[in-house]
């Protein structure tokens, strides 16, 4: 029996728009994956499959367990872990993950590349499946370097609650993170991102800028609750002579003026977690920004009590 034809599985998964969402979602995303593979004349990857097969398992345990909710509400969980992909790779597999009506996923450690990252945001960004449900998505470890095409796919899943991009090299490519910034900087579900351990430099006035307008622009309302800035180079200072040293010296009565993320931090009154541990900072930077996120928890959880009081 001949394999359909990518336009042919296309016109399929478009005209049955319930079939994901009947539970058959690997039906579909078998039919997609062997469609795409056949067209670039390569092997599906097993790992790949043995995701999807489990991804079926879990939402068929979800509809037992709630048996009168439907997938709509259950969503979709990929995860695959550790599978050199590629820009090949992402070529053939992306298509079938955007067919999905994906809550969450989960591609930690696979190497996409720059290339293969673009090709996933691209998908993404016009699925009317995962664009609509996503909430969380893990993309630590993935060999990101040029952050802007994220923001397309940011900006187009307005439900996303979780951003994780850790373990990459954004910070060498300070535009393309200016961009991401800018692209969550008035999102309207963004709750948590994780920048960790992506070379952003403190030196680096692009990088800083676009972070501190970011959490400056978040302050206006109270979605976004935690930034994870964690193993980056945030305290390396450009200082006169144009020579980047670490800010470890105590300089108290300037402290307001020494550092871009604490001058941005008094003009949000809504962030709790501001992680910044191994930045090479200095004391007084970090107990300044303890004291802010201390100020910034006290004052919402008296508001929370006075409005259940009114309730």
């Amino acid at each position: 029996m001949p394999e359909p034809d990518d336009s042919a599985v296309q016109e399929r998964v478009a005209n049955d728009g319930s079939n994901a969402n009947s539970g058959h979602c690997l039906e579909v995303f078998l039919a997609m994956y062997a469609s795409q593979c056949k067209k670039s004349a390569t092997e599906m990857n097993p790992r790949a499959l043995q995701a999807a097969v489990a991804m079926q398992e879990a939402i068929d345990q979800s509809k037992r367990e709630v048996s009168d909710t439907g997938i709509n509400a259950i969503g979709a969980t990929y995860t695959l872990h550790a599978v050199p992909l590629g820009l090949s790779g992402s070529q053939t597999l992306f298509p079938s993950i955007a067919c999905m009506p994906l809550v969450k996923l989960d591609l930690t450690d696979c190497y996409l590349g720059d290339a293969g990252t673009r090709t996933l945001a691209e998908l993404l960004s016009t699925s009317s499946r995962c664009g609509h449900v996503m909430r969380v998505i893990y993309l630590g470890g993935v060999g990101i370097t040029d952050a802007s095409p994220l923001a397309c796919f940011v900006t187009a899943a307005y439900h996303l609650q979780l951003l994780d991009v850790s373990r990459n090299r954004i910070g060498t490519q300070p535009h393309g993170l200016a961009v991401l910034c800018a692209a969550m900087q008035h999102h309207k579900s963004i709750r948590e991102v994780n920048l960790s351990d992506n070379l952003i430099s403190g030196s680096c006035t692009v990088s800083v800028r676009a972070i501190a307008e970011w959490v400056v622009c978040a302050g206006h309302g109270d979605v976004l609750h935690r930034i994870d800035l964690r193993f980056n180079t945030m305290g390396m200072l450009r200082e006169v002579g144009g020579v980047a040293v670490p800010a470890t010296t105590k300089v108290t009565r300037l402290i307001y003026g020494t550092h871009s993320l604490v001058d941005a931090l008094l003009f949000n009154n809504t962030l709790e977690s501001l992680e910044l541990y191994g930045n090479a900072l200095s004391a007084d930077v970090l107990d300044v920004v303890g004291a802010k996120l201390a100020v910034n928890k006290r004052t919402k959880e008296i508001l929370r009590k006075s409005l259940a009081q009114v309730a």
